[in-house]
């Protein structure tokens, strides 16, 4: 199983940019496999760190985790990958998603978001591949571009991140690594959701194997089980939202309906939508109570390190199609932030050797 360390810079993260970079090379002596950078509208700019981390690694592959068609034309967006996989010989992923989830701040219009995705993977992808493309899409077009230099690679890795029934369907017909962005960790929901991404892969005759799948998943490791699940509260209310169409950017989702694996108790989900996680990042301790423990292991891997990985092997089985994880990372209260996460890759590189087999939880073994 691929780990993929990925949330950073996010709401909460004050520190400087050369923070993120050495969270990047401890990821890479840690054993990680990939570091993925987001790209949340005026933090840190996520080309920018993911150029820093790779000229500061060796091994890491580094991804975008995820731009969107909107906020540059798919075009620059080509541009700046094949730049950085060419520099870092290549490492680096373009990770792709709809971008409706996020606020727009000067007011563009995102009209018909997976038919843009598709769109820019084709410029994307073409580009990479040397070619001059001259192309009208249903939502974006472009004529005569082209990379003035050899691309390193021409078949840079694209990831399309999907939660939503169609845009799952994209990730399985065009995505080099289908990312399952649900935060609602059960395998019966991941089931429905492979079976769409199935469709999407016969449409265009690929075979499962053929391309990789990851899911997100929310969570805090440390010794201190209490208070690793204590953190992984944060983000389970957020997946809980996500899940329930409750949250400001959901609501209005035509595409989505609560999987029917959903059973979180309805008063809570009311009483976690007061809180707005998109400029909150304090995480109110009268919420926290109201996320049993029941509640919590569906949205968040929390615990420690032999927990996490027994928990990680229990789902790879369950899941055989699943090719990588993406570690959605908060780390209990106590320290300052950058060294709570340093302390979160460390615990993640410990399950991360647990489960490829370094190392094997007493009760993982078949």
């Amino acid at each position: 199983m691929k780990f993929t360390f990925g949330n950073l810079p996010s709401i909460g993260w004050v520190d400087p940019v050369g923070k993120l970079v050495e969270l990047a090379q401890l990821c890479e002596r840690e054993g990680m496999d990939r570091f993925g950078v987001s790209d949340w509208r005026f933090y840190h700019d996520c080309f920018v760190v993911m150029t820093a981390c790779l000229q500061a690694t060796s091994r890491l592959e580094v991804e975008s985790l995820v731009t969107d068609p909107f906020v540059r034309h798919p075009s620059l967006t080509a541009l700046a990958h094949a730049t950085m996989d060419d520099l870092s010989h290549g490492r680096a992923i373009l990770g792709i998603g709809a971008g409706v989830e996020q606020p727009t701040f000067w007011g563009y219009d995102r009209a018909r978001p997976r038919e843009a995705v598709r769109d820019a993977v084709e410029i994307c992808r073409r580009m990479f591949a040397g070619e001059t493309v001259t192309y009208q899409g249903n939502v974006i077009s472009v004529a005569g571009a082209k990379l003035n230099f050899p691309p390193y690679r021409r078949d840079l890795p694209i990831l399309i991140a999907a939660r939503g029934a169609k845009m799952l369907e994209l990730a399985g017909e065009l995505g080099d690594i289908v990312h399952l962005a649900s935060f609602f960790v059960n395998a019966g929901h991941h089931r429905d959701n492979l079976e769409h991404v199935q469709r999407g892969a016969d449409r265009a005759a690929r075979r499962m194997g053929t391309f990789e799948i990851d899911i997100s998943m929310p969570c805090s490791v440390s010794e201190d089980r209490d208070a690793a699940r204590r953190a992984a509260k944060r983000p389970a209310a957020q997946g809980i939202l996500w899940t329930a169409a409750a949250e400001r950017y959901s609501r209005d989702r035509k595409d989505w309906v609560r999987p029917e694996q959903f059973n979180v108790p309805e008063h809570v989900v009311e009483a976690l939508a007061s809180w707005d996680f998109w400029t909150e990042a304090r995480f109110p301790d009268r919420l926290a109570d109201l996320i049993t423990d029941d509640v919590l292991d569906q949205f968040a891997l929390a615990g420690t390190p032999e927990e996490c990985a027994e928990r990680l092997v229990a789902l790879q089985r369950e899941l055989p199609e699943v090719t990588g994880v993406r570690i959605y990372a908060v780390p209990p209260a106590g320290k300052p932030l950058f060294e709570g996460y340093v302390d979160m890759v460390k615990g993640f590189g410990r399950v991360a050797r647990l489960v490829n087999g370094a190392a094997r939880p007493a009760h993982a073994v078949a």
